[in-house]
């Protein structure tokens, strides 16, 4: 199993306060743009945004700042923490995504783009206090493969929101993975046609 390197402690608080107050000084752009009766607070507490599993056991996902949900243009920053034995579907993504843990440890399956399907991933331990990033329409699966521990991380994409790629198994063709769009946490703020007839 390939080791990813991780970041000292110090160094790991410091990018995720970098982060925050990034995500903090973009919804305080977005909000001073809005008027007065759709503006948002600038400093929000993370324990008061709702938080949902999806229909997905095991997972508890928080979007802090978002695309459809706050406004983001250009990345959108989840907290989602993965129950012992949880895993995220295999998937894609036409973003970047980076992924810090905060706690916990647990497994990164890395396939390939360039092939006509996955293949057999690569597998890369995760743990706190490390981070990585997942490239461009590279599948992968995140895996809390502890048994007793929850494993947290701050999750940022690039171009929101996200249109997700799902596979069946590793050798699924990436031509017959099925577009998840919105995505469960975006569905809600996706207005819905009415039926008029």
């Amino acid at each position: 199993m390939g080791k990813m390197s991780g970041l000292p402690s110090r160094a790991a608080h410091s990018v995720l306060h970098f982060l925050l107050f990034l995500a903090s000084f973009a919804a305080a752009a977005q909000a001073s743009s809005r008027s007065s009766n759709q503006g948002s607070a600038v400093v929000r507490n993370i324990s008061t945004i709702p938080e949902s599993n999806y229909g997905r056991g095991g997972l508890s996902h928080i979007t802090i700042a978002g695309a459809v949900s706050h406004g983001m243009k250009e990345v959108e920053v989840w907290l989602q923490t993965f129950s012992p034995g949880s895993r995220t579907p295999i998937h894609r993504h036409s973003c970047e995504e980076v992924f810090v843990v905060l706690k916990g440890k647990g497994t990164l399956l890395l396939g390939s783009s360039s092939l006509k399907y996955p293949g057999q991933p690569e597998e890369f331990s995760i743990y706190s206090n490390s981070t990585f990033t997942v490239p461009v329409n590279d599948p992968h699966q995140v895996w809390n493969s502890d048994e007793y521990e929850d494993l947290q991380m701050l999750v940022i994409i690039s171009r929101p929101p996200v249109k997700v790629f799902i596979y069946d198994d590793w050798n699924m063709p990436h031509t017959a993975a099925k577009l998840k769009f919105p995505y469960y946490w975006d569905e809600e703020c996706f207005s819905q046609p009415k039926d008029e007839l």
